[in-house]
């Protein structure tokens, strides 16, 4: 009884362990029972859809030692995951060790399964890439650290090139070589060798084994073929660049690319995104230099035959040829105002081809609101048409005299330095000088002025406060009373600190101007009360110094006395 107790135990128990057989390790060409899912999710490293899709799913992966496979046979009551061994082999259940290193994935497949077929000859045997392998790939050239570099054939030249420390600045973006090395006869290799040694050409290679990757155009097309997939033994050569070509005008991504021999203006309009919507095609040009090499010509490019196919007219590129392409003038120009604020419809607002005075914005806007601040408001008018701080030339609004102003100490400026640097850091760019009050509650049609596309407007809000700071007990706003003082604003901010100095400024809060208060200035909602502390004195130093030119007054005196016997 006791005996039968003991086998249902073990019986019942035994499928649980089999379960736990999914971490045996074991070495090349051993099977492993595999039994768990979540060993499956956690072994198998991160493949990108566009990796299994062009290279696993479509068989093209190549096959060597250390690739991981995971096996199920009719009769088996578990997968086994299995390593193609140092050999080459990889061992089958039921069947023995059948060599795939140096297959295709889909090769692979399909000669395992016909063995499988030929001993077994019932069921069908599952058998399927687990964990790709890591291999050495070389990298040579213009890279920051040229060598030898793990990689895994999921993984495209770019990752391994960012392993060997990226590109120089001198290399080429568009011409690098991936060299199939295992494709390579011995004259071949021996060629290869030579050209990595002496810089040779690639004169007498198969030009199916060398690729040439463009990062350039993967970014534009996103194909494979300009950044592929490494294998085992390839080669990833850097060169420099050739020169440079560059493209202007009208597309959609003008600028500078790295030159390869046999590029045409189609490949540059492709590099550059293609045309803008504004193109003229009737005006682009080719800007070449002849064989002198400091005589530059401009020749007419015809984009729309280039487009349609003709060879003739696709021009083939050499070192700093420039691409211009011409865009029809005042095409959609800016035509909108932007005005926000107390009005009762702020927004965008289209001039009409007739014009737009301030008058008539404001009556488009709904008019203004209740708490609209008339003293306040400001039109900014900009010097571009796209609002940047650059001149329609395309030059930055700077002013070569306020910057070397800048950086004279202020001790060592002139008096007519110090009055620029104070008007140029008041000056608001672009502000239009404009008597809001005078046209809207006096009927003063003078300030009724034209806007221009771009044109911004802003009116604030009605302030009720005066904001009082420095040395007062209770730094903060108060609000406006317009029968007060300014002393009146400070006593309801705690009145004077006890390091208060008699000299009050007002900051005006519309202009920024600095004034004395007791100059007699008007204070209106918005202004700043500036009570500023006194100076800290080091009296005993004052005495110090007096005592000294006292001394001093005293020894010129008596040498006098001496000199002329008074």
């Amino acid at each position: 009884m006791k005996v039968l107790i003991l086998w249902l135990i073990w019986a019942l128990t035994w499928p649980t362990d089999l379960a736990g057989q999914s971490n045996i390790a074991t070495s090349d060409g051993e099977e492993r029972a595999v039994d768990s899912q979540q060993e499956l999710t956690q072994t198998v490293s991160a493949i990108g859809m566009e990796a299994y899709r062009e290279v696993i799913e479509s068989g093209n992966y190549l096959v060597g030692v250390g690739d991981e496979f995971l096996i199920f046979a009719p009769g088996m009551q578990s997968p086994v995951m299995n390593r193609v061994s140092a050999e080459g082999g990889i061992f089958i259940p039921k069947v023995g060790n059948v060599a795939v290193a140096g297959l295709r994935l889909s090769q692979a497949r399909r000669g395992v399964q016909e063995r499988f077929a030929e001993v077994v000859r019932v069921g069908e045997l599952t058998f399927e890439l687990y964990q790709p392998r890591s291999f050495p790939v070389t990298v040579v050239g213009l890279v920051g650290k040229p060598g030898i570099y793990s990689a895994k054939g999921v993984e495209r030249v770019s990752q391994v090139i960012e392993r060997a420390g990226g590109l120089l600045p001198e290399a080429s973006r568009r011409d690098i070589r991936l060299v199939k090395v295992s494709d390579l006869n011995p004259l071949e290799r021996e060629r290869l060798a030579r050209f990595m040694t002496l810089g040779q050409a690639f004169e007498g290679l198969n030009a199916g084994v060398i690729k040439r990757v463009d990062f350039d155009m993967y970014e534009v097309a996103g194909q494979s073929r300009f950044n592929p997939f490494v294998e085992d033994g390839d080669v990833v050569i850097i060169n420099a660049s050739a020169g440079r070509i560059g493209s202007f005008g009208a597309l959609k991504r003008p600028g500078f690319y790295n030159l390869v021999p046999g590029d045409k203006v189609s490949d540059l309009l492709h590099l550059s995104l293609g045309t803008a919507n504004d193109v003229d095609s009737s005006n682009v040009r080719l800007f070449r230099y002849q064989a002198d090499n400091k005589t530059r010509i401009s020749l007419d490019v015809d984009i729309k035959a280039i487009a349609e196919g003709d060879s003739v007219a696709d021009l083939e590129l050499t070192s700093n040829d420039w691409l211009n392409v011409g865009s029809v003038p005042e095409f959609q120009p800016r035509s909108e105002v932007f005005i926000s604020g107390e009005v009762v419809f702020p927004g965008y607002y289209v001039i009409s081809p007739q014009g737009m005075s301030l008058r008539d914005l404001i009556e488009l806007a709904g008019g203004f609101t209740e708490y609209a601040s008339l003293p306040e408001a400001r039109i900014v008018r900009r010097a571009s048409p796209d609002n940047s701080r650059t001149s329609r030339a395309g030059a930055e609004m700077i002013d070569p005299e306020f910057e070397r102003i800048r950086f004279v100490p202020v001790s060592e400026r002139t008096e007519d330095e110090n009055q620029y640097f104070i008007m140029k850091s008041r000056e608001r760019v672009g502000q239009m000088s404009v008597d809001w009050n005078g046209l809207f509650k006096q009927g003063d049609e003078r300030h009724n002025i034209p806007l221009l596309p771009g044109d911004e407007l802003h009116i604030p809000r009605l302030s009720d406060a005066i904001i009082i700071s420095g040395a007062v007990g209770q730094p903060g706003s108060v609000i406006y009373d317009s029968s007060f003082t300014a002393q009146d604003y400070i006593d309801r901010a705690g009145g004077l600190g006890w390091r208060a100095s008699k000299d009050v400024r007002l900051i005006k809060g519309l202009s920024g101007e600095v004034k004395r208060v007791k100059d007699g200035v008007r204070i209106q909602p918005g202004d700043r009360i500036w009570v500023k502390e006194r100076p800290e004195r080091d009296y005993w130093m004052i005495f110090s110094q007096a005592m000294g030119i006292i001394g001093q007054v005293s020894t010129v005196v008596l040498l006098y006395a001496s000199l002329t016997g008074n």
